[in-house]
């Protein structure tokens, strides 16, 4: 049976931020994330805080905890570490840490199983996050390209060359349309000329027999 997770909050400068979430309560995270027990090599920098809003309206009070070190010195940023297994609404649960955000899982994660399911879910879930925002600064960064080129007519500035690398590496060092390694050039998706930026998103390596074929024209692979 699947195991769903949730992302519960956001770590931001030392302060668990919640996302909003209403899968879990409130103060079921506070309970558990002022329960946990501290490694044995604890990670200074992982002694957060934590902000917890008590009653509603004038009788509302902000408390703000301090956390006990939530991660190993140990830990690696390349996995999701499942932390600890606390109480969420009577039933056992898990909680989950990965790049500067918590999730917390439906069920308890116990078998190996589970655990492996669990993180791939947590790291599907965070790349979809930043595969999302990238696209989202690539469409902002054409906009902002075609309103400039209404405005004063094309601006042919240089790629920048982490866009370059970028695009190298996503296009493997080949031509996108015919697979060649020979005389390849940096293409615009859109044309400088019709608006198109410099982002990675309207950038594609082609050859110089494909990008003379494709001259001005648009063309999306």
């Amino acid at each position: 049976m699947p195991i769903k997770v949730y992302k519960v909050a956001d770590i931001i400068d030392g302060e668990v931020v919640l996302s909003g979430t209403r899968r879990f309560r409130e103060g079921d995270i506070a309970a558990v994330l002022t329960n946990l027990r501290p490694p044995a090599d604890p990670l200074p920098e992982s002694a957060w805080k934590f902000s917890l809003i008590i009653g509603e309206g004038v009788g509302e009070t902000r408390i703000t905890i301090d956390l006990p070190p939530i991660l190993s010195r140990s830990h690696s940023e390349a996995l999701p570490i499942i932390i600890t297994t606390g109480i969420s609404e009577n039933r056992p649960t898990s909680l989950i840490y990965f790049r500067d955000r918590l999730f917390m899982s439906e069920r308890p994660a116990i078998r190996d199983s589970e655990r492996a399911e669990v993180t791939l879910r947590v790291k599907k879930a965070i790349y979809d996050e930043e595969a999302e925002l990238s696209s989202l600064r690539a469409a902002v960064a054409n906009l902002e390209a075609a309103i400039e080129f209404r405005r004063s007519g094309p601006q042919r500035d240089p790629i920048p060359e982490d866009v370059k690398l970028l695009v190298w590496a996503r296009d493997g060092g080949q031509c996108v349309r015919c697979g060649s390694q020979q005389g390849l050039h940096f293409d615009h998706v859109i044309p400088v000329a019709k608006g198109g930026g410099n982002s990675e998103a309207n950038i594609q390596i082609l050859c110089q027999t494909c990008n003379l074929k494709k001259s001005d024209k648009i063309v999306m692979l």
